[in-house]
């Protein structure tokens, strides 16, 4: 057919028309769908590139995303945590100990000598097992400020459920000795509480995804997490995590699903490092890499499990004060509970507690040995119920787990349940603690470059701290045995005379000049007498008057007794 002219130009521009309103219709439907296609948390494409992975790919492709990361150093970490592990009451947040609330900075680090002194930095994926490698070493998702006694109890045991004889934490928080039968792993775990027992599932699951293969530097070579050394471990890429432990913690995660604390501190490590914990931000993930769903595609858009769904938050624990433990005449128990607008509800007679129980309306005062149980409820959501038993003593009491006494104590690798026979190296820079007869010893690194026991001696080199301390009574004498290393010793308060100190102090840190060969000491406390331990008032703030053997009288007559600490003649 034959157009003119004109009609070409009218057909052409209509033709241009058409072309350009398609091509603008492309564009805002590629827009709109670019404006869909988030993932959950504010991520956005974040994890674009792993999307229609599955299994041991996707564990691959997520390597590739999260391992890239700014990495911090080691003094850093104490200013991070201000940001990632700070209590909506600003102080610090504990998961291995509720024995205390510690403020930051004010009772960072130092030495300790029981649980509740100070908080350090832990790594819960213990750095023994990645070799102290970089960038590992100060990756924060793995690094949790927490109590620093519970952490030296720790050491670089691996996770896991403790069998019917164990040592526990204040209030059964935190638990550490062997497996229980079952479990698949027969050697010495550590037990986290319920309540964070998710948490650390997660982190272990972020460790060996992101670290399937990593670097050191930007331009060295490619390493593999094959080369760390764990129990926990299976030595392969994939699945990465031995059979026992990965079951365990699989258990652990849906036990203990992703809570806000988790999601704020995800954030807030993605503001420093740049990088993120999938397996919070995809709750469940762990199945698309080793559970039922591993042969289901990921979706980071359109994920089903998490990605769009509603969180179930987590019920803290509540916790009591003051401690369980042994007590005069009576006690005022109070019970807190750390997530917000949560109901109380306990018993008194070691029943368990219920939403029929009894409410906490306030302080209560215990007159008899009495078991409480308490738990804490909100939206329907239960914590992990709490224990704690009050014995009533109608003697007054030393505090303290075991009193202090004289006694001669072997100074080995055996004190501090270690496995050592020979140097430890500066990278094994855990505290050893350990406890005989009331009196506490810490052996520390210090300043120093190594450390040193074996079944016979421990030695004290140049940097090195030896603590000890007794939580009641003063320490008057330590008299050293020495072995063939014989440099001399000094300690922050009273005098050395040849190997033997003698002063008054609760606590005396011990330093060698040089290299100090230690193998016995005979210790000599000074406890005070039975009219120094008379309490002067109750929890409760009541007058309560004392006679001079140290016995509560309700209705004195004429003699000398004791109120609010002195004597008093009553004629």
């Amino acid at each position: 057919m034959y157009l003119c002219p004109v009609e070409k130009i009218l057909t052409n521009n209509l033709i241009f028309s058409m072309k350009t309103r398609l091509l603008l219709l492309s564009f805002f439907v590629a827009c709109v769908c670019a404006s869909w296609a988030q993932g959950p948390n504010n991520t956005g494409t974040y994890y674009q590139n792993a999307d229609g992975k599955k299994g041991s790919e996707l564990k691959t492709a997520m390597n590739a995303v999260i391992n890239p990361h700014t990495q911090r150093t080691y003094n850093q970490l104490w200013t991070d945590f201000q940001t990632t592990d700070a209590k909506p009451n600003g102080k610090v947040w504990d998961m291995y100990s509720n024995k205390r609330e510690f403020t930051f900075v004010t009772d960072q680090a130092g030495s300790y000598g029981k649980e509740g002194d100070v908080y350090n930095r832990e790594h819960s994926f213990p750095k023994s097992w990645f070799n102290d490698e970089d960038p590992m070493y100060t990756d924060l998702f793995h690094l949790y400020p927490t109590d620093g006694w519970v952490n030296g109890q720790r050491s670089n045991d691996p996770f896991g459920e403790v069998g019917s004889s164990y040592t526990s934490s204040a209030n059964g928080f935190s638990k550490w000795g062997n497996a229980r039968s079952g479990l698949g792993y027969s050697g010495k775990v550590f037990e986290p509480n319920a309540e964070y027992k998710g948490d650390f599932a997660r982190t272990y699951f972020y460790m060996v995804t992101c670290y399937e293969t990593y670097k050191n530097s930007t331009d060295g070579p490619s390493k593999y997490i094959t080369s760390w050394s764990s129990p926990m471990l299976d030595n392969q890429v994939y699945p990465g995590l031995a059979e026992w432990a990965l079951n365990m913690l699989m258990r652990w995660a849906k036990a203990d699903p992703v809570s806000e604390k988790e999601i704020n501190r995800n954030a807030a490590v993605y503001g420093i490092q740049g990088n993120r914990n999938p397996f919070i931000d995809y709750p469940g993930l762990e199945d698309y890499i080793w559970g039922t769903l591993k042969d289901k595609a990921f979706s980071y858009d359109n994920y089903e499990g998490g990605a769009s769904g509603e969180v179930v938050p987590t019920i803290a624990m509540p916790t009591f004060s003051p401690d369980a433990g042994t007590y005069y005449n009576s006690i005022m128990v109070e019970i807190d509970c750390a997530t917000e607008g949560a109901d109380i509800y306990f018993t008194t007679d070691g029943a368990d507690a219920s939403e029929q129980s009894r409410a906490y309306m306030g302080p209560f005062e215990i007159t008899q040995t009495s078991t409480i149980k308490a738990v804490a409820i909100k939206d329907g959501q239960h914590s992990a119920q709490a224990v704690a038993t009050y014995t009533i003593t109608d003697e007054p009491v030393i505090p303290g787990d075991v009193t202090p006494v004289d006694c001669d104590v072997v100074i080995n690798n055996a004190l501090f349940g270690s496995s050592a026979n020979g140097t430890i190296a500066k990278s094994d820079d855990a505290d050893l603690t350990g406890s005989q007869n009331g009196i506490t010893f810490v052996y520390a690194l210090g300043s120093g470059n190594q450390r040193y026991a074996n079944a016979t001696e421990i030695r004290l080199y140049n940097g090195n701290t030896l603590t000890i301390s007794v939580a009641e009574g003063k320490l008057t004498a330590l008299d050293f045995t020495i072995g063939s290393k014989t440099s001399p010793l000094s300690a922050d308060t009273g005098s050395f005379s040849e190997f033997k100190w003698t002063g008054n102090a609760s606590q005396v840190i011990i330093t060698s000049s040089s290299n100090t060969a230690l193998r016995n000491v005979k210790v000599s406390v000074n406890m005070p007498s039975a009219i120094d331990n008379v309490k002067t008032t109750t929890l409760s703030g009541r007058r309560v008057i004392y006679n001079l053997s140290g016995q509560r009288v309700a209705n004195p007559t004429h003699g000398i007794y004791i109120v609010d600490g002195k004597k008093v003649l009553i004629p």
